[in-house]
């Protein structure tokens, strides 16, 4: 007679993933488990698929939150704005309620967009930006990878 533990369960299943979306529901379903015995795999799918949640790499969390934060220039405050480009505060307020129209504009007034991305990622945190719910930035190790899920809704 062979005992299969747990462990040996979640191995297989590890083991026989297809693609990255498996893995990542799998990922978000033992994050949702915290401390449970049993994740549910099929809620998981279910957030997942809704995009309540983001289930992303380090890696994969700054690419993200670099496209967010391109997107999103025109909400930046104008003192911040002004930093990075060094066009005077009344510009920027001035400009303001043309909101998104903005951005574009912005962009190409940055001197730096890494270092826009830096300074704003350093002083808020990815969360901030990624996890539109409640701007908080959580970490799973799953088989020896770190993942970062960020909720959505």
């Amino acid at each position: 007679m062979m005992i299969v533990t747990d462990e040996q369960v979640k191995q297989q299943w590890y083991d026989h993933l297809t693609n990255e979306y498996e893995l990542q529901v799998i990922v978000l379903a033992h994050y949702l488990a915290e401390g449970d015995n049993r994740p549910d795999y099929d809620e998981a799918q279910s957030d997942f698929d809704s995009v309540d949640y983001l289930v992303l790499t380090d890696e994969e969390a700054d690419g993200a939150v670099r496209e967010d934060i391109e997107e999103m220039v025109w909400a930046f405050t104008p003192s911040f704005l002004s930093a990075h480009t060094g066009v005077d505060e009344e510009v920027f307020e001035a400009l303001a309620d043309r909101c998104e129209d903005n951005n574009d504009s912005y962009m190409r007034m940055i001197k730096d967009f890494d270092a826009f991305v830096e300074d704003a990622v350093s002083s808020d945190g990815r969360g901030h930006f990624l996890a539109s719910y409640d701007h908080e930035e959580n970490e799973i190790t799953f088989n020896g990878i770190t993942y970062y899920i960020y909720r959505r809704n």
